[in-house]
């Protein structure tokens, strides 16, 4: 297949799935509400979702590979070991939270900078990824993730005001969504 013909593909899959998971929260605005079984598919679901979209993101660097500059490259794996760190950070911050729910809004850690550090994490490793291949398309790809990520972050919000009401709302006034500020 054509790379150009299977970016416009990966890009429909990603708007699609990602989508998928919007819905969780648009749907439910309660995921805890959920079955423990039912919690566990919505969850198994959005594993899959993500994984599959982070394989097909990697084979398009790899058949987009333009060997770039070394400082590129280098500034590549900079950000994309970063975006690595940012995504445990934020799931170690929210271990506790999601396993054992002390229903608080988590506002240390990632998330003292950014609302969705792990979605900024994701960003932030994709634009490295893509840096590190020198892949035109995959930067393109990343503006597009940034895109989606921001949109499943207004469903997961509203899911999050409507359980958290005004303590969240004051975290939101505080602190950016995505992209942490420059000071």
């Amino acid at each position: 297949m054509d790379l150009i013909l299977f970016f416009i593909v990966m890009i429909l899959y990603m708007f699609i799935t990602y989508h998928v998971i919007a819905l969780k929260y648009t749907k439910s605005r309660a995921f805890s509400g959920f079955r423990a079984e039912t919690r566990a598919l919505l969850v198994a679901i959005h594993v899959w979702i993500v994984i599959s979209n982070i394989l097909l993101y990697f084979w398009l660097v790899w058949r987009d590979y333009n060997p770039p500059h070394i400082i590129l490259r280098a500034a590549g794996i900079l950000m994309f070991s970063s975006g690595l760190f940012i995504i445990f950070w934020g799931i170690h911050s929210l271990r506790k939270a999601v396993f054992v729910p002390e229903n608080r809004v988590i506002v240390s850690g990632p998330f003292a900078f950014v609302r969705h550090p792990m979605y900024f994490g994701g960003i932030t490793g994709a634009i490295g990824l893509a840096l590190i291949a020198g892949s035109l398309l995959g930067l393109v790809y990343s503006f597009f993730l940034a895109l989606v990520l921001s949109h499943i972050s207004n469903a997961e919000e509203k899911d999050l005001e409507a359980r958290f009401g005004m303590e969240y709302a004051g975290y939101k006034k505080k602190v950016p969504k995505l992209f942490p500020r420059a000071w």
